[in-house]
Order: structure tokens, then C-alpha cells, then sequence
């Protein structure tokens, strides 16, 4: 892989009208850009928008003590569930770790070797659950302890099956093909001011349970994506699918967090920021008037340079400029180039906290792309924002990397 130029160069703030012509100059001039330190109008924390929302948002604090640090590894104990009215037929290992175990894989790429999921199935067989299927109250929007209660009978299980609930950090819970009634992949994630205990035979000692994927039926039809997906809420991220209306609207298939099956689902790149995979150095943030040329390397790919271009527009929102290409996780991507998107910390999971820019020059959808996932936007395409006063100019492109000029006025 071609080491990407890192590049961010302050230009100062300048009229609207003598932008053109001051990128074109500069182009032909071609000035070597080397990055700019930090000063205190343009510290990257300015950019690290803080979350209003409570729970899930996109606000760059997220709350570990209620949710997983995404990096290292993770210990997952997957478990298999039946039940009296739902028997499972086949065993487990036959095939339902092999529709999910995907999951290690596509995360261990998507974090650039900063995440592993440690799966590992301790007692492979079904653990029988206490309760009918159908008496479980398996709905979308069921209660925190409604589904604390199935998760709770699953592990109790497990531990008198001789699993040794210490030895993981959150679990995956597998129901068998047979329960109907277990239709979706719901993430179950600590209540601090309400732990959640279960007693470990193996220990004699009670263990607190704090992050659990209990999957669904529909897990044959995401396939290891949702597991990737619904982890991704352990580690704080919020849903960015639409809960009412069109329910790919705002970010189309450009994040695994919105639609699983997407064509480019690798996290945003304000994702990896928020998860600690790139770091306030890969970040440029522009807080204050000026303009700003970052050579921005694609999210797909590892190492060092800038990932982001972000300017900060007010408490709570911000617009993105990230490269894209067909790489890695994102190789059935449909489009490539610079994806724009504005930030909302203040929105709330299911109602657009993302939403992708549209350009009026993508090309038209095809197969099966969308209008969103053709939304990058090339060399010589400019996106801008009179009434948050700022300006995305794209001035360059290359097989791995994307350079931006980024102005705020």
C-alpha cells in the first residue's frame, strides 16, 4: 500500500470570490503542503462536538461507564439458545457460528487492526431456555428489562451448563432457527445505577453482565454484518437508518451503523475518530474563519495522514469532508471520491444525527446503487453552505487519496 501524503496548510481567511482563482493558482504553483500545528483557534478538540442526546449520539465523549471501549480485544462468549416450543435440530457449529463469525474479520479491517473480536463458543451445543419463544415479548422497542430478562435466562443457562461467564466481555446470544417468535438483533447494553447480575457456577461468585448481542431471526438475512452493526452500539454508536419514514434517508448504504447491507459500509470516518481508531492528529479541524488544504487518505486504508477535514459550525454540528474508494471493506463501493456529510450531536439515534450531502453532479444511480451511495463529489466540484458560511472544494484525486479545501467565513 502506497504510503498517503499527509497534508494540511492554512491559508488564511480570503474573499469568497478569489477562491477559484487562488486554488487554481496554487495548483499550478504546486506548492508543497505540509501540515499545520495546532493553534488555539484550530485545536482539533473544537471539533469533537459534544453528545446531547443522553445515550447513543455522535457526541466524541462517549461514556465508558456504560459502554465498551472499542479498542483491543474482545472477549465474546457465543451462546446458543433454544426453547420448549422451539427446539433446535441441528447443531450449532454446523452452521450458525459460521453465518456470524464473519464478524471478527470485517471488524479487525474496519479498525485497521486496532479491534479483534475474540469469539469463541465455550459450550457448543443449545442451552435450553425456561420459557416458551412466544413468552418472551420479542418486539421492536421492548424494554430494557424485557429483554433483560431473556438475556439473563440465556446466561443462567450457560453458567449451569458449566460456562464460565467471567471469562468474557459481553456475549452473543444465538436463538435457534426454529423460534419464529425471535424475529430481530437487538444490543442490550449496562445500566450502571442498575447492574445486572448472574450467578457463575464455574466461580461461585456472582458476575456482572454488561454488553450482550441477542440475535434474531433476521441474522440470516444480514448475515455478519448485523453482528459488526449491533456491536457497534456496545462501543456508543448511534443507529443511523431512519426509524420513521424512508428508512435509508440519510446516509444510504455509506456506514454499516445505517444500512447493513450497504455497497460501502465501512464506519465513517467520524466514527473511527469517535472510536479511537484515528487519532486528533488525523483530524483537520477548522473552528475559525480561514481555509484550510488537507490531502485527505481514504478511511479504508491504515496508517498515518489526515482521514478527516472537519469544520465546526456550531455547539453541536459540523460538516465532514472523508476520502472513499473501493478498498477493503468498502470494495463494492458504487462511487468513490470525497463523501460529505453534516454532523448533528444534538439529533438522536433513528432520526438523521448524519446526513450525507447530496451533489447535483453524482452520477445516476445503477444496479443496485442508490441515489445516496452516489453522492461523492469529484475534482473541480465545490459544495457550500451560505448560511453556515463555509465552502468544501474538492482540488485533487488520486487512487488512494483525496485533497480538500476546506473555508469557513
Amino acid at each position: 500500500m502506497r504510503s498517503p501524503l499527509a497534508a494540511r496548510r492554512r491559508l488564511g481567511a480570503a474573499p469568497v470570490l478569489l477562491l477559484s482563482a487562488l486554488l487554481t493558482l496554487l495548483t499550478l504553483l504546486a506548492l508543497v503542503i505540509v501540515p499545520a500545528a495546532h493553534g488555539s483557534d484550530e485545536n482539533t478538540s473544537a471539533c469533537a462536538l459534544r453528545g446531547t442526546t443522553g445515550y447513543t449520539d455522535e457526541g466524541q465523549q462517549t461514556d465508558y461507564n456504560r459502554f465498551q471501549k472499542p479498542v483491543g480485544t474482545k472477549r465474546v462468549g457465543v451462546i446458543y439458545v433454544d426453547f420448549p416450543d422451539a427446539v433446535g435440530t441441528t447443531t450449532p457449529l454446523d452452521r450458525y457460528y459460521d453465518q456470524i463469525s464473519g464478524a471478527a474479520d470485517w471488524m479487525w479491517k474496519a479498525s485497521s487492526g486496532k479491534t479483534w473480536l475474540d469469539m469463541r463458543a465455550p459450550y457448543g451445543n443449545w442451552v435450553r431456555m425456561p420459557k416458551n419463544s412466544t413468552d418472551y415479548n420479542w418486539a421492536r422497542g421492548f424494554s430494557w428489562d424485557t429483554h433483560r430478562v431473556y438475556l439473563k435466562d440465556a446466561l443462567a443457562g450457560a453458567a449451569g451448563a458449566g460456562v464460565n461467564l467471567a471469562d468474557y466481555d459481553m456475549f452473543y446470544v444465538v436463538p435457534t432457527s426454529t423460534a419464529a417468535a425471535i424475529t430481530h438483533t437487538p444490543t442490550w447494553v449496562q445500566d450502571p445505577a442498575n447492574p445486572t447480575w448472574v450467578w457463575n457456577r464455574a466461580t461461585n461468585a456472582w458476575v456482572m453482565i454488561k454488553w450482550a448481542v441477542t440475535f434474531g431471526q433476521d441474522m440470516w438475512h444480514w448475515g455478519h454484518k448485523v453482528a459488526d452493526h449491533e456491536t457497534g452500539h456496545t462501543f456508543g454508536l448511534p443507529d443511523l437508518y431512519a426509524f420513521n419514514g424512508a428508512q435509508h434517508q440519510y446516509v444510504g448504504g455509506w456506514d454499516v451503523m445505517g444500512y447493513v447491507s450497504g455497497p460501502a459500509p465501512q464506519f465513517l470516518g467520524w466514527h473511527a475518530w469517535k472510536l479511537g481508531w484515528i487519532t486528533d492528529s488525523q483530524v483537520s479541524c477548522l473552528s475559525a474563519n480561514g481555509t484550510y488544504a488537507t490531502n485527505l487518505n481514504g478511511v479504508e486504508y491504515g496508517g498515518s495522514g489526515y482521514k478527516l477535514a472537519v469544520i465546526r459550525t456550531s455547539a453541536t454540528t459540523a460538516y465532514v469532508a472523508e476520502s472513499r474508494k473501493a478498498a477493503n471493506n468498502d470494495a463494492g463501493a458504487c462511487a468513490t471520491g470525497v463523501l460529505i456529510y453534516k454532523i448533528d450531536t444534538s439529533v438522536a439515534s433513528g432520526s438523521g444525527p448524519v446526513r450525507v450531502v447530496g451533489n447535483p453532479k453524482a452520477a445516476a444511480p445503477t444496479g443496485n446503487c442508490t441515489s445516496l451511495d452516489m453522492q461523492t463529489w469529484k475534482p473541480g466540484q465545490t459544495f457550500q453552505d451560505d448560511t453556515a458560511r463555509i465552502r468544501i472544494h474538492v482540488n485533487g484525486s488520486d487512487a488512494y487519496n483525496d485533497t480538500v479545501w476546506t473555508y469557513k467565513w
